[in-house]
């Protein structure tokens, strides 16, 4: 016993000068990180920048990931309507409210597209989310198939100048009316169960793909909130076309 203890004891000793010079070290590494930091500041914006990069990646490669699990409800749903070619190579499928001024306003740029970009279909997609009046010319709108003319009243409703929250359904049927619609049948038709359903289907839709409000546009595998310009929505669906080829 009286052997071991001294043994113990130096090594206790030798273990605690390690420890120290460990602390010792760790300490002087830090305080080498923080001068370097302290002088080179910029180092610090380069790594917020890489990390921002790094998370926008992976929110990307989240969306199209969700986006690929609901491809087929995303741009081959039969009940939906469509702008441009049917058969295009690429698809843009835009989720729109019927009152929404941003929606009005992004309505001649498909129209310009689809017209002239031969390889585009446009999915039409009602995503009522502005209130009572956009919940009723949704209704309307999707009604309208029951009488061939959905497009011609989406025309009409997006042409319409009424202020946003301040469309009624008097003034849809008035739309209505005025492109050429059986406007008591549309009403009859518009109180269908499966309206009802394929309007709650397109709000659980647009919230499973992360789209918030209107307009909100799929192309490809990306998502993009908000009206496009022209050239934006045009380099999108290059984009789209391009990840198509070998």
């Amino acid at each position: 016993m009286r052997t071991i203890l001294p043994a113990l004891l130096t090594s206790c000793l030798l273990l605690s000068s390690t420890a120290t010079q460990a602390a010792r070290s760790v300490d002087d590494f830090d305080a080498r990180i923080h001068a370097y930091l302290i002088n080179h500041p910029e180092v610090l914006t380069e790594m917020q920048q890489a990390l921002a990069a790094k998370q926008a990646a992976e929110r990307e490669a989240q969306t199209r990931a969700i986006v690929a699990a609901n491809h087929d409800a995303l741009m081959a749903d039969a009940g939906d309507a469509v702008l441009g070619n049917p058969k295009g190579d690429v698809t843009v499928v835009e989720f729109f409210d019927d009152e929404c001024p941003y929606c009005k306003m992004m309505a001649p740029t498909l129209e310009a597209v689809v017209k002239t970009d031969p390889g585009v279909r446009v999915v039409l997609k009602e995503l009522a989310v502005l209130g009572p009046g956009s919940e009723i010319a949704a209704r309307y709108a999707l009604a309208a198939q029951q009488q061939g003319k959905y497009l011609v009243l989406h025309a009409a409703l997006m042409a319409d100048k009424t202020p946003e929250h301040q469309l009624t359904e008097a003034r849809v049927k008035e739309i209505a009316a005025g492109v050429g619609l059986d406007t008591a049948r549309l009403e009859r038709d518009s109180q269908s169960a499966d309206i009802v359903v394929r309007l709650q289907r397109t709000r659980a839709l647009a919230q499973t793909i992360g789209i918030r409000g209107t307009p909100g546009l799929v192309i490809g595998g990306t998502v993009h909130s908000g009206a496009m310009t022209p050239d934006t929505l045009v380099k999108a669906i290059a984009a789209a076309r391009a990840a198509k080829t070998p």
